[in-house]
């Protein structure tokens, strides 16, 4: 779910797969605008890629949506 990345770096139009808008719709109702930007900012300083997915894992655990990208990781 690199959605709230996306958000954080101030995308506010996003396209998608019709499966994927509840799951979506669900995460930006539950995530604060100024921590995606802190996670944006986290990820575009991420050496790998590696580091950027264990922090949106992370990110997302935290605020108990971890089953969301469970099965993306």
């Amino acid at each position: 779910m690199c959605v709230a990345i996306l958000i954080g770096l101030g995308y506010r139009h996003l396209s998608m797969n019709g499966r994927s808008v509840a799951r979506v719709k669900y995460l930006l109702r539950h995530i604060d605008f100024e921590d995606a930007q802190t996670l944006a900012r986290r990820s575009l300083e991420a050496q790998m890629a590696t580091e950027v997915r264990h922090q949106v894992a992370a990110f997302m655990e935290r605020r108990g949506m971890g089953g969301l990208i469970r099965g993306g990781l």
